[in-house]
C-alpha cells in the first residue's frame, strides 16, 4: 500500500531576486539598501501614502576631543618637563619608532626647547584628539597640523605647540601640548564653548573631509557588530535615550530617517534580556534594568583587563593558578596590601588618563591593579618589586576630633572651641583641622560663618567617606618601591626594608609561585642579620627595637655624605614634636624615603609626603607623631 504523506508540498530553497520584478538576484547590501528605500517610501498617517525618492543618509566620523587647562604654578616647569616625558614614551610610538613630539615645521621637535619657552606660562593646554577610524587616517601629523592650523584661524592668534601621536591603544591618538601665551606675549585664553564644542567640529570637519562621511550601509555593518558586545555600545546609548522611566516602546513608528536602525534596536534588546538587563510585557514595550549602563560599563572593563592580563602572564611565561581575585579591588572591604614583582605596567587609557600594573604577588598569584592617573606609575618598571596599599576611604583622624566637638556644640566647631575641648592641642594641630575643613568646603561639605568658626553637618563624616573615595579613583592605590631589582638584593644592605618587617610580624608567605623567592629571600636575610651581630641566632626574634637600629644605621650613612655636601652637621630627628626648616629635596633609602629639612646651623632627616613637593625649596613645619607628620607652610623668616 502507498503511502500517503501528510505534507504534500515540496520546499525548494530558491535565490533571492529584486522585489521591484526584474529578477536580477540581490546581494546582501542591495536588500538592505532597498528595504531602506521602501520604508522612507512609506509615510506616517491613516493609510494615505506619499512618494517620495530614496535617499542615502550619511553621518560625521566621531572625534572624541579632551582638553585641560594646567596652572602654571611653583612646580609647572617639573610637572611639565613629566608630561613632555610621558608623552615622548617609546611605547607608546609606532612600531619600530623611537618617542618624540613634532610641531608645524618639525617632525621631530625639541621639547626642551619648547619647555623653555614656556616657563613663564601663567598656564598651559593639553589636548588629546581621538578620531573613531584614525588608522584611516593617511598621515596623523599632517592631521594634527591642519587641525592646529583651524584652530588658529579660529582664536585670530599664532600658537605654539609640540605634539606626539600615540599607537598603544585600540584607537591611535594624539597628545597636543599648546603653550598659554599668544603670539603677541598676552595669555591665551580659549572660550568655553570652542573648548566644548569648537575643537571637536573641527576635528570631524577635517576627518570627514579625507575619509568622506560614513554611509549608511557603513553604520549598519557597525551597529550591527554591536549587537551581541558585552559592553556599553551605540545602540545601548541609543536606547537610553529612547527610554521613559526605563521603558522603551518600540512598537511606535521611529523618527523618519531612523527606520533602517529599529531591527537593530530590537536585535540589541533581545541580547540584553539574554544578560538579564532588560525584559518585555509584551506589544513592543522594554523594561531596561534601572543600571544596565553601569553594568555593561564594568562588564566591558573587565573584558578588555582580563585580556591585558593573561596577554601579560602569556607573554613573561607565567603560569599562575586561575583565581576569583584577578582584578585587584582596593575598595573592598576585605582589600590587603600586596606585595609583588611587576610584570607589566601600561596605559589602560590615555582618554581618561587611567593606567595599570600587573604584579605577580607573594600569594602565589597575580593580579591586575588599576593604578588610576599616570604620575602614579612614574618611574616604575618591569622586575622591580612594589607594595600596593589600597587608599584609605575612611574618615580621617581629623574629622573623627571635628564631628565630636561639633556634635556637643549644637553643630558648631572653632579653633577656640577645639581649644577648649582639648586644652593640650598646640595651634599648629588645630590649624590641621582648619586645612581639612577649608578642603571639605570647597567640596560642598562644610560652612564657614562670617565669624570664621564652621557649620558641621550632621551627616559629616559620611561626607567625609564618600569625599575620600571620590578622591581615591584618581589614586585608588599606593605603589611604593621595595627594590628595583630582586628581593633578593634586599638580603644584604644595611636598613630598615621590606624584609625586616615581614620577620619582625614573622608573616607567612606561601611557598609557591612568587612566594618561593620572597620566601628565599627572608631566610637570606635572617642569615645576613645573625651575621651582622643583629640578631643572636636563628631563634631571636626582630623587635621594634631591631628595626629602629637598622634605620638609625641607615640614615647615620646617608648623613655623612649629606653633611659634606651642605657643610652642617646632621642632627636626627625624635619620634614625637615639632619639626621646623626649609624643605630641600628627598632621598630615598633602603629604609624608605626621606626629607631633608635644612637649618640655619644644621639639618634633619624626616619621613617624606608627596605634599611636600608643592612646597619644595620654602620654609615648612610640623608636628611629628611616630611616622606621620602633619606639615604647615610656614611665611616667616627662615627658622633656625
Amino acid at each position: 500500500m502507498k503511502e500517503i504523506r501528510e505534507n504534500p508540498f515540496d520546499i525548494k530553497i530558491g535565490k533571492i531576486y529584486a522585489p521591484n520584478g526584474t529578477r536580477r538576484m540581490m546581494s546582501f547590501a542591495s536588500q538592505v539598501k532597498w528595504a531602506a528605500k521602501s520604508v522612507s517610501n512609506k509615510t506616517s498617517g491613516y493609510g494615505g501614502s506619499q512618494k517620495s525618492h530614496f535617499r542615502e543618509q550619511f553621518f560625521s566620523r566621531r572625534v572624541i576631543v579632551k582638553i585641560s587647562v594646567v596652572k602654571m604654578e611653583a612646580r609647572g616647569g617639573e610637572v611639565q618637563r613629566l608630561h613632555l616625558e610621558y608623552i615622548q614614551r617609546d611605547s607608546a610610538a609606532h612600531e619600530n619608532e623611537k618617542g618624540s613630539v613634532f610641531d608645524k615645521e618639525k617632525d621631530i621637535a625639541d621639547a626642551d626647547e619648547f619647555r623653555k619657552r614656556g616657563k613663564d606660562d601663567r598656564h598651559q593646554f593639553r589636548v588629546i584628539v581621538s578620531a573613531e577610524d584614525a588608522r584611516e587616517i593617511n598621515d596623523l601629523r599632517s592631521f594634527t597640523r591642519d587641525l592646529m592650523s583651524q584652530m588658529e584661524n579660529d582664536l585670530g592668534t599664532k600658537l605654539d605647540w609640540v605634539a606626539a601621536n600615540h599607537y598603544d591603544t585600540a584607537t591611535p591618538h594624539t597628545h597636543i601640548v599648546i603653550s598659554g601665551k599668544k603670539s603677541d606675549g598676552k595669555n591665551l585664553v580659549i572660550p568655553r564653548a570652542y573648548i566644548s564644542y569648537g575643537i571637536r567640529g573641527a576635528a570631524e570637519h577635517l576627518v570627514n573631509r579625507e575619509l568622506g562621511p560614513i554611509n549608511q550601509m557603513e553604520a549598519g555593518v557597525k551597529l550591527a557588530s554591536e549587537v551581541t558586545k558585552t559592553r556599553l555600545t551605540q545602540l545601548d546609548r541609543s536606547l537610553l535615550r529612547m527610554s521613559d522611566a526605563n521603558m522603551v516602546d518600540i512598537s511606535k513608528r521611529p523618527e523618519r530617517g531612523s527606520e533602517w536602525t529599529r531591527r537593530l534596536d530590537i536585535a540589541r534588546l533581545k541580547h540584553l534580556s539574554q544578560m538579564g538587563l532588560a525584559y518585555t510585557n509584551g506589544h513592543g514595550k522594554w523594561h531596561l534594568a534601572e543600571d544596565m549602563e553601569q553594568r555593561l560599563t564594568r562588564l566591558g572593563e573587565r573584558g578588555d583587563i582580563l585580556k591585558t592580563y593573561h596577554r601579560t602572564l602569556k607573554q613573561a611565561g607565567l603560569s599562575r593558578t586561575p583565581h576569583s581575585d584577578t582584578i585587584y579591588d582596593p575598595f573592598h572591604s576585605r582589600a590587603k596590601p600586596l606585595v609583588g614583582k611587576i610584570i607589566a605596567v601600561g596605559i589602560a587609557d590615555d582618554i581618561n588618563d587611567r593606567t595599570y600594573a600587573v604584579v605577580d604577588s607573594t600569594r602565589g598569584h597575580a593580579y591586575y591593579v588599576k593604578a588610576g592617573r599616570a604620575e602614579n606609575i612614574e618611574g616604575l618598571k618591569r622586575g622591580m618589586v612594589i607594595t600596593i596599599t589600597p587608599a584609605d576611604i575612611h574618615p580621617k583622624p581629623s574629622d573623627l576630633t571635628i564631628e565630636k566637638i561639633a556634635a556637643k556644640r549644637n553643630g558648631d566647631y572653632s579653633p577656640s572651641l577645639h581649644q577648649t575641648t582639648d586644652p593640650s592641642s598646640c595651634p599648629e594641630y588645630i590649624q590641621a583641622h582648619i586645612r581639612r575643613l577649608e578642603a571639605m568646603r570647597r567640596a560642598g561639605h562644610a560652612a564657614r560663618n562670617k565669624d570664621g568658626s564652621w557649620k558641621i553637618p550632621h551627616d559629616y563624616l559620611d561626607r567625609a567617606r564618600n569625599y575620600e573615595k571620590q578622591r581615591a579613583w584618581a589614586k585608588p592605590v599606593d605603589l611604593k618601591i621595595i627594590s628595583a631589582g630582586p628581593l633578593q638584593n634586599l638580603a644584604s644592605v644595611i636598613g630598615r626594608t621590606w624584609l625586616d618587617e615581614e620577620l619582625a610580624n614573622e608573616t607567612s608567605i606561601p611557598d609557591i609561585g612568587y612566594g618561593a623567592e620572597a620566601h628565599a629571600a627572608l631566610i637570606a636575610r635572617r642569615q645576613f642579620l645573625m651575621q651582622q651581630g643583629i640578631l643572636e641566632n636563628e631563634n631571636t626574634a626582630l623587635t621594634q627595637s631591631h628595626l629602629d637600629a637598622l634605620e638609625k644605621r641607615d640614615l647615620g650613612e646617608a648623613a655623612k655624605k649629606l653633611s659634606a655636601q651642605l657643610g652642617k652637621p646632621y642632627l636626627e630627628s625624635g619620634r614625637q614634636g615639632r619639626i621646623a626648616g626649609h624643605y630641600r629635596a628627598a632621598i630615598t633609602r633602603p629604609s624608605g624615603k626621606y626629607a631633608i629639612i635644612e637649618r640655619a646651623k644644621n639639618f634633619t632627616l624626616v619621613p617624606w609626603r608627596d605634599t611636600l613637593e608643592r612646597n619644595r625649596g620654602k620654609a615648612v613645619s610640623g608636628i611629628m607623631r611616630g611616622n606621620t607628620i602633619s606639615w604647615t607652610l610656614n611665611k616667616g623668616r627662615e627658622i633656625s
